[in-house]
């Protein structure tokens, strides 16, 4: 049987230190290749993904007030 020294003795506790490299647009990386591969090709954000162009409705013409035809004076020969 196991004393309790011993039991303790089978399990440690240690710490281990992970470097996490962070982008601004909140994504962690643990491997500074897999960072630099994103900083080089980042992900394309939805917002950024331009619309479909909307045609925009035809201008309508004015609509032209009656205008009386022009009177010119008759020059004589």
């Amino acid at each position: 049987m196991l004393n309790r020294s011993d039991d303790m003795k089978a399990h440690s506790i240690h710490m281990e230190q992970k470097t996490v490299y962070r982008c601004t647009c909140d994504a962690e990386f643990e491997d500074i290749n897999k960072a630099e591969a994103h900083l080089r090709h980042p992900p394309q954000e939805k917002s950024k993904v331009p619309k479909p162009k909307r045609h925009a409705p035809r201008r309508r013409e004015p609509a032209s007030m009656p205008v009386a035809p022009l009177e010119f004076p008759e020059t004589g020969p």
